[in-house]
C-alpha cells in the first residue's frame, strides 16, 4: 500500500514539474449577478438591444409551445407584449434604420415544421406588425444586412435551402441556389454588396465531409480547414455580427495577424479529438487564431464542453465562448483578447448552480455579458432565468503555470493522500462483505411492481445480506437480468430497481459493478444503451437521434450524445461514418 502511495505523489510531483514548464491558461473564479427573470420560461429566442433596450423576442415556453410574445428590460423590469406571430427558432435582425426585422421559425410545438412568417418591431412604439413572407418555409435560418441596405437570408432546417434577400421595400427574392444547404449558417459581409454563407451542420442535421462556403457574388468554394477543424454547431438563434471583430488597424498597424480589417470574423471549430479552436476568416481567407496557451478542456472540476459562436466585444476586442460541465450545473466563459499577440485566453467558471443553461449570451454596452433563459438539457423545460457575468469589474487573480501550482500542491497532495487512503479501505471492507453470497431472486416480479418493491426494501431496515454467492456469480445474476429482461431501457432505471430483482443491498450492487467492470452504476447501464443505439443505427441510419436517445433508454437527447461520445470516441453521426 504505501509503495503505491510513494507511486502516486511521484507520479504528482511529476505533472507538477511538467506543468510549470508549459504555459497554461488562466482560470479564474467569477460569480454572476441574477437579474430579475423573465415573464415566462423561454428557449429558442433571438436576443438583441433595440432603442437601448435589451429585448428578447419569440422562442418557445414551457412544454416545447411557441409564444408569439416578447419582452424587453426597462426600469428593472422585464415588460412582455405580443407578437404578430410565433418564431422559435426563427431569426431576427436589426436593421441600421433601428427597426427589427423577425422570420421564420417553427410552425408546431415540439420544434416541428417551418414558417413563411415576417413582421417588423418598432423599438419606440414597442409593436410588431406583419408584413409579408419570406421566399420559403424556413426555419433556423440568419441573416444580416449588408452596407448597400441588403438583407441576405439563407439557412434552413429538414427543408429546402437557398439564398434570398429582402431590400426593404418589396418582398423577400430568391437571389440563387446553394452549393450545400445549412442549419443556422454564417452569414458574413465580406464587401459593401456581398457576402460568405457557410455552416457546421446542413438542413438535415449532419456536418458535411467537404465543405463549401457560398458566396452571394461569385462561386462557391471548399475551405479544406474546416474539414480538419469542423465549425461548433449551436441550434439557438444568433446574429452573425456578434462574430465580427471590427476594424483593429489602430491596434495593430502591421496587420501582421489579419486583424485590421472589418471583414474579420472569428468561428469556433473542434477537430476529431474535441479540441476547440478559433478559426479567423479575413475575406475568403481561413486560418486558426494563434493563442498563447491551448484553450482548456478541462478544469479543475471536470471536462469543459463549449457551445455556441464566438461571441466578439468590438470595442474591447474581446471574444467570450460559452462552456458547461457535464452535469450541466456548472458555466464556464472563454475569453479571447483577440488585440494580442498571439491572442491571450482566460477560462472563467462559477461555482455549482442549480442548473447552468445552453443560450446564446450577448454583450452589455458596459462590456458585460448577460444570459437570458435558454434550457438545461431539455427543450421542453426552458428557463426564465437572466444573468450577468460582470467582466469589466472582475478582478483578474487568477494563479496561472508554476504559480498556481505552488498555491494548490499541498490541497493536491492531502486529497490524493485521503481519497487513496478512503478507496483501500472502503474496498477491503466491501470485498470481504461480498464473499458472502446472495438468496436465489425473488420469482415472477413484474416491471409494474419494481417500484413498491423498491421503496419497501429502501425501508426495511433488516435488508438480506447475501450468502454463499461468490462477487462473479452476482455481476452474473446483474449482466443476466440486463440481457434478458433489458432494465436499461427503462429511463428512470435506478441501483435500488436491480438490487430488488436480485433480492439484494444497493450497495453489493454497486460494489460489484465497480470491482468486476471498473464502473460506475451509471457508467454500466449507459454502456448497455449505447450498445442499444448503435444497433439501431445500423438498422435505421436515418432514423433522427431524438427517436434513437428515447428507444435506447435515455432520459435526454443530450444525455444520449454526451454519453456516446464518452463511450465511443465518437459522435452518433462520426460512428456511423466509421462502418
Amino acid at each position: 500500500m504505501l509503495k503505491r502511495l510513494f507511486l502516486l505523489l511521484g507520479v504528482l510531483a511529476a505533472g507538477l514539474t511538467v506543468q510549470g514548464k508549459e504555459s497554461a491558461c488562466p482560470m479564474v473564479h467569477i460569480v454572476p449577478e441574477r437579474l430579475p427573470n423573465l415573464t415566462m420560461p423561454r428557449s429558442g429566442h433571438s436576443i438583441f438591444y433595440a432603442n437601448g433596450e435589451l429585448t428578447l423576442v419569440g422562442g418557445h415556453t414551457t412544454h416545447f409551445v411557441p409564444t408569439p410574445t416578447a419582452e424587453y428590460f426597462a426600469d428593472g423590469v422585464w415588460h412582455q407584449i405580443p407578437m404578430a406571430y410565433s418564431h422559435d427558432n426563427g431569426f431576427a435582425i436589426v436593421l441600421r434604420s433601428g427597426e427589427v426585422i423577425i422570420g421564420g421559425g417553427h410552425d408546431e410545438p415540439l420544434g416541428v415544421g417551418q414558417t413563411f412568417m415576417l413582421e417588423r418591431y418598432n423599438p419606440p412604439a414597442h409593436s410588431f406588425e406583419g408584413f409579408g413572407c419570406l421566399d420559403r418555409r424556413r426555419v433556423l435560418a440568419n441573416a444580416a444586412q449588408l452596407a448597400d441596405g441588403q438583407v441576405i437570408i439563407a439557412g434552413n432546417h429538414y427543408a429546402d435551402d437557398a439564398i434570398a434577400c429582402y431590400d426593404g421595400r418589396s418582398q423577400v427574392q430568391h437571389i440563387k441556389s446553394v452549393t450545400q444547404g445549412r442549419s443556422n449558417p454564417y452569414i458574413l459581409p465580406i464587401a459593401d454588396d456581398n457576402a460568405v454563407i457557410l455552416g457546421a451542420n446542413d438542413q438535415y442535421d449532419k456536418h458535411p465531409d467537404t465543405v463549401w462556403v457560398d458566396r452571394l457574388k461569385g462561386d462557391a468554394f471548399r475551405v479544406p480547414l474546416l474539414e480538419q477543424w469542423r465549425l461548433v454547431y449551436t441550434d439557438q438563434p444568433f446574429s452573425s455580427d456578434a462574430c465580427a471583430v471590427g476594424n483593429l488597424s489602430s491596434l495593430i498597424p502591421s496587420d501582421s495577424m489579419n486583424l485590421a480589417s472589418r471583414n474579420t470574423y472569428l468561428l469556433t471549430a473542434t477537430d476529431k479529438s474535441g479540441q476547440l479552436a478559433i478559426v479567423m476568416m479575413r475575406d475568403t481567407v481561413f486560418s486558426l487564431l494563434p493563442t498563447a496557451c491551448p484553450i482548456p478542456m478541462e478544469s479543475p472540476f471536470g471536462p469543459v464542453f463549449y457551445k455556441g459562436p464566438v461571441i466578439v466585444d468590438s470595442l474591447r476586442h474581446r471574444g467570450y465562448v460559452m462552456g458547461i460541465d457535464s452535469m450541466y450545473c456548472r458555466q464556464y466563459v472563454l475569453a479571447i483578447d483577440y488585440a494580442q499577440q498571439p491572442a491571450a485566453l482566460t477560462l472563467y467558471y462559477t461555482d455549482s448552480l442549480e442548473q447552468a443553461t445552453i443560450t446564446i449570451p450577448i454583450v452589455t454596452p458596459d462590456g458585460d455579458l448577460i444570459l437570458a433563459g435558454g434550457h438545461p438539457n431539455t427543450n421542453y423545460k426552458p428557463l426564465a432565468e437572466v444573468w450577468l457575468y460582470r467582466f469589466a469589474t472582475t478582478p483578474q487573480t487568477a494563479a496561472t503555470g508554476w504559480t498556481a501550482w505552488v498555491w494548490t500542491l499541498p490541497a493536491i497532495l492531502i486529497s490524493a493522500i485521503l481519497a487513496y487512503l478512503f478507496i483501500y479501505l472502503r474496498r477491503r471492507r466491501k470485498q470481504t462483505a461480498l464473499s458472502i453470497s446472495t438468496p436465489e431472486p425473488l420469482n415472477d416480479l413484474t416491471t409494474n411492481s419494481l417500484n413498491d418493491q423498491t421503496t419497501n426494501t429502501l425501508n426495511d431496515q433488516t435488508t438480506k445480506r447475501p450468502n454463499d454467492q461468490s462477487v462473479a456469480e452476482l455481476m452474473e445474476r446483474i449482466s443476466q437480468l440486463m440481457d434478458e429482461e433489458r432494465l436499461y431501457l427503462h429511463s428512470d432505471l435506478k441501483l435500488q430497481d436491480v438490487a430488488v430483482r436480485l433480492n439484494t443491498n444497493s450497495g453489493y450492487v454497486s460494489e460489484c459493478i465497480n470491482t468486476m467492470r471498473g464502473q460506475s452504476f451509471s457508467q454500466f447501464v449507459n454502456t448497455y444503451r449505447v450498445s442499444q443505439a448503435q444497433e439501431l443505427l445500423r438498422q435505421q441510419p436515418d432514423l433522427k437521434a431524438a427517436n434513437v436517445a428515447t428507444a435506447s433508454g435515455f432520459s435526454t437527447e443530450s444525455s444520449f450524445f454526451r454519453n456516446f461520445k464518452l463511450i465511443t470516441g465518437m459522435t452518433p453521426r462520426e460512428w456511423l461514418g466509421s462502418l
